[in-house]
């Protein structure tokens, strides 16, 4: 299959330039001079767009740039200008890579060689029950989207520059940063995950930074922090937006300085140690919030993946659930399949939980049923569309009911349902997970 390739570039000698050096690469060539919009449909038929900047503001495009992180298109953009903040906030918008013109064949060609053979590689038949989902790291996923996430892993692993890790709840950030540990050269040191909304503010600072005996009120002896934990491997910041804007400042100046002291201490401690953050929100928007830190930001987010939903990764969506189905039936020695009916409903629901959804869904069906996932996968998909957040369950309380108590009785429902999975309950009650902590302490007897 011949990789694809649009460029929009009103210098039509540059174009041709450009067309000739793709060619060779082994790219279909199209090219346009002035910019038109593409729905989603017409970005699939293209495996690489590149899109010269001229004057227009980086904003202008920034709906295209987000369109290629939907269906896995690779954005390259360009400029007649070294322009180091314009290349950094297309990169963070979605653009795989930024050049000026003219352009520099040897940097670009082996570029070019990488998604063209990416485009060589044949989809797989998902007609039958067979897992068909390929394995990358601990991720798997054949979409065009999954192998633009893989290729961009492949590239950064190797460094240790800081990643931040940005998709839905439920799309697997957590096994993108794991596998970044892994295809790194530290893959043989620890990797360490501190959740920042899971630790109440006032032991935040101690669990990332240790603390010395003695350094506050029930300090009996000395704490190892995460980051000393995680020497010589990766520490993973999970949920970042959720730190607290003091502990923010500190962890700043930790990564700029590449030392830290434990509470309590005197004495500097060199770090040495891959840091990959992860949100599930947008980070720029958490900017503007005030929630996260703008330095903080730069600084962490020195090379951004984004890991696609679910409902934006095609034939996956059903790979996916016959590869949970395949290992429900070998961990207890059956043979149950999905049936045409139960297949038609993965593919059509749009999957809000993502991943984590699906999992639970076969999970759940495969315990009801007997030979075929039908019905019972058919109920939980359509269950979970219509009755909303709390949808195995109705939470009756009587009259006179206090709303604390009421809460109480919904957040315990929730977490029963989503079997004490705290991240899946909190985006099931629409709170984060700070706050369901929070709530859960105070449901604690003194």
């Amino acid at each position: 299959m011949t990789a694809t390739c649009l460029i929009y570039d009103s210098d039509l000698q540059h174009a041709e330039q450009l067309s000739v050096l793709l060619a060779e690469c082994g790219f279909s060539v199209t090219c346009e001079a002035a910019l038109t919009e593409l729905d989603d449909e017409a970005c699939t038929s293209f495996d690489l767009i590149i899109l010269d900047l001229e004057d227009k503001a980086l904003d202008s495009v920034q709906t295209m740039l987000e369109q290629g992180i939907r269906v896995g298109t690779e954005y390259f953009v360009m400029s007649d200008q070294d322009a180091p903040e314009l290349a950094d906030q297309a990169v963070r918008m979605g653009a795989s890579y930024y050049f000026c013109k003219p352009v520099n064949e040897d940097n670009l060609r082996p570029l070019l060689a990488d998604i063209a053979a990416e485009a060589d590689t044949p989809a797989h038949d998902t007609d039958d029950n067979e897992c068909t989902v390929d394995q990358f790291g601990l991720l798997r996923g054949n979409s065009r989207s999954m192998r633009k996430l893989y290729r961009q892993i492949r590239k950064v692993a190797q460094s240790d520059i800081s990643v931040m890790v940005v998709g839905e709840s439920g799309t697997g950030k957590e096994l993108v940063a794991n596998t970044l540990h892994l295809m790194s050269g530290r893959r043989d040191g620890p990797y360490v995950a501190f959740n920042c909304a899971a630790v109440p503010e006032s032991l935040a600072e101690s669990e990332l930074f240790g603390h010395e005996r003695g350094a506050f009120s029930g300090a009996t002896q000395r704490h190892r922090g995460f980051f000393e934990r995680a020497r010589g491997g990766t520490l993973l910041l999970d949920e970042i937006t959720e730190m607290n804007s003091d502990l923010q400042a500190k962890l700043l100046r930790v990564l700029e300085t590449r030392h830290l002291r434990r509470l309590g201490s005197e004495e500097d401690i060199a770090l040495d140690v891959r840091v990959i953050s992860a949100c599930n929100r947008d980070p720029a928007t958490a900017v503007q919030e005030g929630t996260l830190r703008e330095d903080l930001y730069y600084r962490l987010a020195q090379f951004p993946l984004q890991v696609p939903a679910l409902r934006h990764r095609g034939s996956d969506v059903l790979g996916l659930a016959r590869f949970f189905l395949n290992e429900l039936n070998e961990k207890h020695e059956t043979n149950l399949t999905l049936s045409d009916k139960a297949s038609e409903a993965i593919e059509n629901h749009d999957w809000p939980g993502n991943v984590r959804e699906l999992r639970h869904r076969v999970e759940r069906a495969y315990i009801m049923s007997e030979t075929t996932l039908d019905d019972e996968l058919i109920h939980a998909i359509s269950q979970g569309a219509s009755l909303g957040p709390v949808d195995e369950s109705i939470v009756s309380v009587p009259v006179g009911t206090s709303i604390a108590d009421m809460e109480r009785a919904l957040i315990e429902a929730t977490l029963k349902h989503t079997d004490n999975d705290k991240p899946a309950a909190a985006e099931l009650l629409g709170i984060s997970v700070k706050t369901l902590y929070n709530r859960l302490r105070d449901y604690q007897p003194d």
